[in-house]
Formats: structure tokens, sequence, C-alpha cells
């Protein structure tokens, strides 16, 4: 159960999927910081997920690669095609001192 008096903080952070000059794909992580509102986490991470999607449909992807912006239950992700590229992810932050005993 949690503590209502304890103020819980909001962190997005952000995973992608690159790729290395060699070829080989990699995860890369990114927190992009916290917030004090579940709301103000979720605009920040829409805001940025909106900029990786601009970036992907400016830098001339194929027709058969247009970017799509996904609204998921935690954040939202940018794709290409069935491929999540990026994950714009809002993460709830709970200390031991926001919990009963």
């Amino acid at each position: 159960m949690e503590n209502p008096a304890a103020a819980s903080s909001y962190t997005v952070i952000q995973f992608s999927l690159e790729t290395e000059k060699n070829g080989a794909p990699r995860q890369r992580m990114k927190n992009w910081g916290a917030h004090a509102s579940v709301e103000a986490a979720f605009t920040n991470a829409r805001c940025l997920a909106n900029r990786a999607w601009s970036t992907l449909r400016d830098g001339g992807t194929s027709p058969q690669e247009t970017p799509s912006l996904v609204d998921t239950e935690w954040g939202y992700d940018v794709r290409l095609g069935p491929l999540t590229v990026q994950r714009f992810w809002v993460h709830e932050n709970v200390t031991s001192s926001q919990r009963a005993p």
C-alpha cells in the first residue's frame, strides 16, 4: 500500500535501437529526467516521441518504412513498420519510504 503523504516522481526513459558502424544492432537508454506529475511526464514523453518521429519521417525513409507513433499504456513507441526503434517509457519512482510498513 502506497503512503498517500509521500510524493511520487515520474521519469521518462528513452530506449532506442541503433545500428553500429559494423551493422550490428545496439540498444541504448537515456534518462530524460524526473517530473512531479505523471501528466507532465507523459507530456514530455509525447514531445520527445514526436521529435523522434519527425526526424525519421524527414530523414527520407522509404515508403515501406513509414514511421508511426504509437500511444501505449506506458508511454510512446516510434516504429518503422513492425519494428519499434524508439520507446519513451514513463516510470514511477517509488522509494522504500513511500511504501507502507
